[in-house]
């Protein structure tokens, strides 16, 4: 899930993802065409795709999955990260997560930036990921053990090919003064976050996921009035220093900061289906040379 940075990856912009404990498992033997077992949507496509891009023969494959499909925290990066690590366990994070980014493109239609696969693929427990998607330069930064990360199902799940994430992408790229407003200020409110998580401010890391949900909102337009409702009750609730709307948008979650022995009261104060994470290690953990990029 990324932290804070939304719509900007794909730009060339800083993001701040982190890989949490929500676990897809994958087996896979031989077989003569590529068939899967999994819940989520469009699987088959994705292992397809992924087994080209790593020129791989063909596996019937099976899956169990912590990730919930079609609510904004990336499940279908995790399935083929996931695959990716069972068909070549030894290839290097990076290079796995650029291919993983390309089949999910082909897979779907949709311009996916390198941001989920990236995280799923090289995220670390107890930390952030950093990382500039114009250099595909990481950092690792300490995620503070205080901060619980909350993920609340809005209920409104879509499919992105059916909204206008395609269309919010190619504005952005065009220049759109709103949108570029946005993707400036998101930029800058990654840079303060990082500040702010360094110097344990849990309330200016708050305060800055409410700015961004602001901005997604009103300059990206990708919000929704059931998610706007529903980051205002989260953002009020004791204990909860900040929410916004999280991944492509239009539905999906929203990400909230929870002081986490609060966290109980939190879940029990939104009535609906919340997931309390921490972060963990990615697919491919082991790729990591240490603090890269710092």
């Amino acid at each position: 899930m990324n932290l804070i940075g939304e719509h900007v990856d794909y730009l060339g912009g800083v993001v701040l993802p982190a890989a949490v404990d929500r676990f897809t498992e994958v087996e896979g033997r031989p077989a003569d065409e590529w068939s899967i077992e999994s819940d989520v949507q469009g699987g088959l496509a994705y292992v397809r795709a992924i087994g080209d891009e790593l020129d791989a023969t063909p596996q019937a494959v099976h899956v169990v999955s912590q990730v919930p499909p079609n609510a904004g925290i990336s499940s279908s990066a995790a399935l083929l990260v996931a695959v990716a690590a069972g068909l070549q366990p030894g290839m290097e994070g990076k290079e796995a997560a650029l291919a993983c980014q390309r089949a999910e493109q082909k897979a779907t239609g949709v311009q996916v930036g390198v941001m989920d696969q990236f995280a799923s693929a090289l995220g670390r427990r107890g930390d952030a990921l950093l990382l500039d998607c114009a250099t595909l330069e990481y950092e690792l930064v300490p995620f503070p053990d205080e901060v619980a990360i909350a993920v609340i199902d809005s209920g409104e799940h879509r499919a992105l090919a059916a909204t206008p994430y395609n269309q919010r992408r190619r504005e952005a790229e065009s220049g759109d003064p709103k949108r570029m407003r946005h993707v400036h200020s998101e930029i800058a409110r990654v840079h303060a976050f990082v500040a702010a998580m360094r110097e344990h401010d849990f309330a200016r890391m708050g305060g800055l996921l409410k700015e961004s949900h602001q901005s997604l909102r009103d300059d990206f337009e990708v919000s929704t009035p059931t998610v706007d409702a529903l980051v205002q009750l989260a953002s009020g609730i004791d204990g909860c220093y900040g929410a916004r709307i999280m991944g492509a948008g239009f539905g999906g979650s929203m990400l909230a900061l929870v002081e986490r022995r609060k966290a109980e009261r939190f879940v029990a104060a939104m009535g609906r289906p919340v997931l309390i994470c921490s972060t963990a290690d990615g697919a491919f953990r082991h790729a990591h040379a240490g603090r890269a990029a710092q």
